[in-house]
């Protein structure tokens, strides 16, 4: 059987789940209503019964007389005994001497019901009417016996609409369940054979909403890890041709004899092959930073601390260049969950660059802002050389290096800022900047605070 075939068992096993549970409290609310409609129906056999008799002593009492009732008399009381359907027993003034009995003497009672009414005529007792009827059994009182065979046919139909309600309902609910897990189960075999771009839609509970945003998520993080994948592939590949074919070309000159081989030459092989090394160190470090999202260390800490701890330790490389430095302190915590390790690193990197860009004599502050209660800023402005409006939107690119003129001998192969875009990201922050040609730079690190991530 097939996982479809596996869905539409799914679909039955909900289907005959819901309809068994529905039937099943059906019986225990019949059980109850019909308890209800007894008591009820009983309570008012015995009030019909009670005024029957009221009417059949009203008409009696004009046609009986104190003492032994006639033949004429107990004709009177034999037809409204068929009149009235109900066995009766009259009885003398003292409620013991039976001057009348219809009563069957081998009738089985199941669950009789008497009636006692005195009759009186201008204040004079003449005896009294008694009325026996088995309220189970009312065959013999035409509306009591209609009433309870009519209320019978009316619970056995609604019992029957309630229960196809309830299959139709069970059925519709199982196909609406099953249907969710169903498209999702299609979505996820098209996501497996390799349409990755497809967003799984979440249309069910909320337990298969969160399944189903779960595989969003997954399937949105193979995507990127495979993009990332193939992209530091064709940007590796890039970078390691141009020192080999260098090499190969310096190599095969030698060894043919075009090139001499002395220390220039020799110098310059070794040049490219310490590129070579500083190339693959930077792009393992790289590799790092984008996969640092499933790697962080996170904790809480003051990012005031963090700024201050790095920029005690440039300080000397600020000093020893001639460089002017200023720390703008804040005066209220600034509490982010980072991996500090991680974060130290992204802005050793930026007040770093700025050290490196800015000239003898130039001017480079640190400092943090907070523009709302929920994002902290740290900033680094410097009076360096700046950056063209052209290379501005390009410089986080990976192996893009905005300054040409310096050489890849002395220079980084273009991936600090990929590294520090990619660790800032990682922590759920933004990474910008800013910068004029000639007048300096300014690049900002924004992270989110602690207390508005919980």
């Amino acid at each position: 059987m097939g996982k479809y075939g596996m869905l539409r068992r799914t679909q039955f096993i909900l289907f005959f789940t819901l309809m068994m549970t529905s039937i099943l409290l059906m019986v225990v609310a019949g059980l109850f209503l019909s308890l209800t409609w007894n008591e009820s129906l009983t309570a008012y056999k015995q009030q019909v019964i009670r005024d029957q008799t009221h009417k059949m002593a009203f008409t009696l009492r004009s046609n009986l007389e104190p003492g032994m009732l006639s033949k004429e008399q107990t004709e009177w009381m034999r037809k409204a005994v068929n009149i009235y359907a109900m066995h009766v027993r009259y009885y003398g003034p003292d409620h013991q001497n039976v001057l009348f009995d219809s009563v069957p003497k081998s009738h089985q009672w199941t669950k009789p019901y008497t009636v006692s009414v005195p009759i009186s005529v201008n204040g004079v007792l003449l005896g009294y009417l008694d009325t026996f009827v088995d309220l189970n059994n009312v065959q013999h009182i035409p509306y009591l016996a209609f009433l309870a065979s009519n209320l019978v046919h009316q619970n056995q139909g609604s019992i029957i609409v309630v229960v196809l309600i309830a299959i139709l309902v069970s059925y519709l609910l199982a196909r609406w369940l099953s249907r969710s897990m169903r498209t999702s189960g299609e979505m996820a075999a098209l996501i497996t054979s390799g349409h990755r771009d497809i967003v799984i839609p979440t249309a069910g509970t909320k337990e298969l909403d969160q399944l189903t945003e779960a595989i969003n998520t997954l399937s949105a993080d193979f995507t990127k890890q495979e993009t990332w994948r193939k992209q530091s592939m064709q940007d590796l590949t890039h970078e390691l041709r141009t020192p080999l074919t260098s090499m190969l070309s310096r190599m095969e000159a030698l060894i043919d004899g075009i090139y001499p081989v002395n220390e220039e030459n020799l110098n310059r092989i070794y040049s490219e092959i310490d590129r070579l090394c500083r190339l693959v160190d930077e792009v393992e470090k790289l590799s790092e930073a984008e996969g640092a999202r499933f790697q962080l260390a996170m904790q809480q800490v003051d990012l005031r601390e963090l700024v201050k701890d790095v920029y005690e330790n440039m300080i000397f490389l600020v000093k020893d260049k001639g460089i002017t430095c200023h720390l703008h302190h804040l005066h209220v915590p600034c509490p982010v969950r980072v991996d500090a390790d991680r974060l130290i690193q992204v802005i050793t990197n930026v007040i770093s660059n700025a050290i490196k860009y800015t000239p003898t004599g130039g001017t480079i502050a640190v400092g943090l802002t907070m523009k709302d209660a929920h994002t902290v800023t740290m900033y680094c402005i410097d009076s360096g050389i700046g950056i063209s409006e052209h290379d501005l939107p390009l410089i986080f690119n990976r192996f893009y290096r905005a300054d040409k003129a310096r050489s890849r001998g002395t220079g980084g192969i273009g991936v600090g800022l990929s590294i520090a875009k990619a660790l800032i990201e990682a922590h759920g922050g933004t990474i910008d900047a800013e910068s004029e040609l000639g007048e300096g730079s300014t690049f900002r690190l924004h992270l989110p605070l602690a207390k508005s991530i919980h």
